[in-house]
């Protein structure tokens, strides 16, 4: 069955590149209008909204704003406002790590991490909750994109994993709160995910080697990720709300992954 969002609304943090701009091609292929966040302003990023906008006959716009600013979230939202009137998805994509030991870990480091990828996405969902309750509004879906570092530990990234972990209880408790308001709320968290930002990586770490701790026998693409994503805003996942759902080939139930990578180099 096609999924139609037609006559939707979404804005996707994060969609300047990887699996962000991959998301916001999936959106705008179904048919909702897309807001495209960037967190500074690039010719590419509006190469690309207008792409869209000529390709799938929908409406498109950059937003532009550091989110682990709040008041640049506001202005965010207020861009938002100026070009919509209505918000029926959000897709908390943005996001960051870098690894650090925890033994020496300076503090801002930590907070870095912890501004972009939990603080964020909670400042992100309260105001699209007000946005998709004015007017008399009623339902929504906001997807938080986590990680399988919400469950799976990592040497090196604790930052990071604690930060995803917090969105994902996030993602329960909004689902608990605001069902009340139709408002569903999803996390997906992928696995090892190929994009533009990590295929180096993926090459000198060995493809091979990498495929090899996949159960399904290989790295997925944004693809994976962005179909899930439509899925879960649409009419067909109605009945979905407050569960995590992951996109890693069984990578988290092979209880013999190693990964070699400095900073990384215990069984996880």
């Amino acid at each position: 069955m096609e999924i139609s969002l037609k006559g939707r609304v979404a804005l996707v943090t994060g969609a300047n590149r990887g699996i962000g701009a991959a998301i916001a091609e999936r959106l705008a292929e179904a048919g909702a209008d897309v807001a495209l966040h960037s967190r500074k302003a690039r010719d590419e990023v509006n190469t690309f909204a207008e792409s869209l906008a000529e390709r799938y006959n929908i409406r498109t716009r950059v937003l532009v704003g550091d989110l682990s600013d709040e008041q640049a979230i506001d202005s965010v939202f207020s861009q938002f406002d100026a070009h919509f009137d209505h918000l029926e998805i959000l897709v908390n994509n943005a996001g960051f790590e870098n690894a650090h030991a925890l033994e020496d870990m300076p503090l801002e480091v930590w907070r870095d991490v912890i501004r972009v990828n939990l603080d964020a996405p909670f400042m992100c969902s309260q105001r699209a909750l007000h946005r998709m309750r004015a007017g008399g509004h009623h339902g929504g879906t906001i997807i938080n994109i986590q990680s399988i570092h919400d469950e799976v530990v990592r040497k090196g990234v604790t930052h990071y994993g604690v930060a995803k972990s917090g969105l994902k209880m996030l993602t329960r408790s909004a689902a608990l709160e605001w069902a009340e308001y139709g408002v569903r709320v999803v996390g997906i968290s992928p696995g090892a995910i190929e994009t533009d930002i990590n295929h180096e990586d993926i090459e000198s770490l060995g493809r091979e080697r990498m495929n090899s701790w996949i159960p399904l026998g290989h790295v997925g693409d944004t693809a994976d990720v962005a179909g899930t994503v439509v899925f879960a805003c649409s009419d067909q996942a109605r009945y979905i709300t407050g569960t995590t759902l992951y996109i890693d080939g069984g990578y988290m139930h092979n209880t013999l992954r190693y990964d070699e990578r400095p900073g990384h180099d215990e069984i996880s």
